[in-house]
C-alpha cells in the first residue's frame, strides 16, 4: 500500500504515518519544514526499520507549492493507494496566504482542494483509491460564500470552524464526481486531541495521537467495501456532520468558487 499523508511531521499526521509504516504501507509524509521532515522519518524508522518513507516539503499556503508538490508525486509516476488530507491548523489572527486567502481557509481548505483536484486524473487511472479527509467535529453550521475570506471580519473560532465545514462539503461533492467503485471519499473527526491546534486555539490537553490516528488508520487499512463514500467517520464509525454539510448547492458552490480561486478548470 502506497499512502500519502499530509501534515505528517507532528500530531496525528506524524501518528498515522508510523501506524500505517507498522502495518507495510509504504508512505509519502509532507510537511513544510525540512528539518522537521528529517526528524519524522528518523522518528518511524527507529520504530520500523525496514519502513519505506519519502518526504517531501511544502507550505500549504501558497498554492504553487501545492502544485510543486503535486508534481513531485506525479513524477514518481507510481499508483498511490490512499491520499490523506490531514494537514491543518488554527490562526489566532487574521493574515493571507500568499495567493491573498485567509490562512486558515487556504491552508484548511484550499490546499488539500487544489491536491486533490491535482493528483486526480491519475488517481482516476488506478483501479482503486481511497481520498480520506481529516476534518473536525467543530463545523460551521452554515457558510456564507461572501464571507469566504473574511470579509465580514475574523474570528478564531468562526475561521477554524468554516474550514471543517468546507472539508466536509468538499467530502460530500468529490464522492458524487467520481466512480465509487474506484475511488472512495470519506471524512472523519479524529476526537479532541492533544495537538497544536488544540493548544493554540483551546489551551488544553486531550487524548493521544493515538486515539487521534485510530480512524484515519482504519480507513486507510481496512476493506473499503465495508467502509463505502461520501460518509462522516467517528470513532471508526459512519456518523452525522452537520446539516449544512449534506445541502448539494452548498456543495456545489463552494466547489465551483474554490476551483475560481484556485484558478483551475477541469478538463
Amino acid at each position: 500500500m502506497k499512502t500519502i499523508i499530509t501534515g505528517a511531521t507532528d500530531g496525528i499526521g506524524k501518528q498515522t504515518a508510523l501506524e500505517l509504516a507498522q502495518l507495510g504501507h509504504h508512505v509519502f509524509i509532507h510537511g513544510r519544514n525540512e528539518e522537521r521532515l528529517s526528524e519524522t522519518k528518523n522518528w518511524i524508522l527507529n520504530q520500523v526499520p525496514n519502513a519505506e518513507i519519502q518526504a517531501f516539503r511544502a507550505d500549504f499556503a501558497s498554492l504553487k507549492e501545492v502544485s510543486t508538490f503535486a508534481k513531485q508525486l506525479l513524477s514518481l509516476n507510481t499508483a498511490f493507494d490512499v491520499l490523506i488530507n490531514n494537514a491543518g491548523v488554527i490562526e489566532k489572527k487574521l493574515a493571507y496566504s500568499a495567493d491573498g486567502f485567509e490562512r486558515t481557509f487556504a491552508i484548511n481548505h484550499l490546499a488539500p482542494f487544489y491536491l486533490t483536484l491535482l493528483l486526480l486524473p491519475h488517481l482516476k487511472k488506478q483501479t482503486s483509491c481511497k481520498i480520506i479527509n481529516v476534518a473536525s467535529d467543530a463545523q460551521a453550521t452554515t457558510i456564507d460564500f461572501n464571507a469566504l475570506n473574511a470579509e465580514k471580519g475574523f474570528n478564531i473560532y468562526d475561521a477554524y470552524e468554516l474550514s471543517k465545514l468546507c472539508n466536509v462539503l468538499f467530502t460530500f461533492k468529490l464522492a458524487r464526481e467520481v466512480d465509487q467503485n474506484q475511488i472512495t471519499v470519506n471524512a472523519l473527526h479524529p476526537g479532541v486531541i492533544s495537538t497544536k491546534i488544540l493548544h493554540a486555539g483551546w489551551g488544553m490537553g486531550g487524548a493521544s495521537w493515538h486515539s487521534g490516528a485510530a480512524t484515519s488508520v482504519y480507513l486507510a487499512s481496512t476493506s473499503k467495501e465495508n467502509q463505502g463514500s461520501g460518509h462522516y467517520y467517528v470513532n471508526k464509525q459512519k456518523a452525522k456532520a452537520v446539516a449544512a454539510a449534506y445541502d448539494k448547492e452548498n456543495q456545489d458552490l463552494l466547489w465551483e468558487k474554490s476551483l475560481q480561486m484556485c484558478q483551475l478548470k477541469l478538463s
